[in-house]
């Protein structure tokens, strides 16, 4: 699958399931991508960033309590904002 669709995919499946995604699920979507995820410095907050987009510096969410627990849809709003905004580089990188 070439770059765009991939990212293309990636953003339709966030936006769609974007009231019920696991922490877990959003970590390997984000990994697939080439993103590094963390952990925050509190509770359950994440942070990724990525090597291969020079202007892209970090962004985050919080995955709240216990084992595996859904993301709140801001922070996937949040998510799909970046993917687009840095999606041209992404697609260099992918590619």
């Amino acid at each position: 699958m070439n770059a765009k669709l991939r990212i293309a995919n990636t953003i339709s499946e966030l936006q769609l399931h974007k009231a019920s995604l696991c922490c877990g699920k959003v970590k390997d979507i984000l990994v697939s991508l080439g993103f590094e995820v963390s952990d925050g410095n509190k509770g359950g907050h994440k942070v990724f960033t990525h090597q291969g987009l020079p202007s892209f510096h970090s962004g985050g969410y919080n995955c709240g309590h216990g084992k595996n627990p859904e993301i709140k849809p801001t922070y996937i709003g949040n998510i799909i904002r970046i993917l687009k905004r840095y999606q041209d580089e992404l697609e260099q990188y992918l590619e």
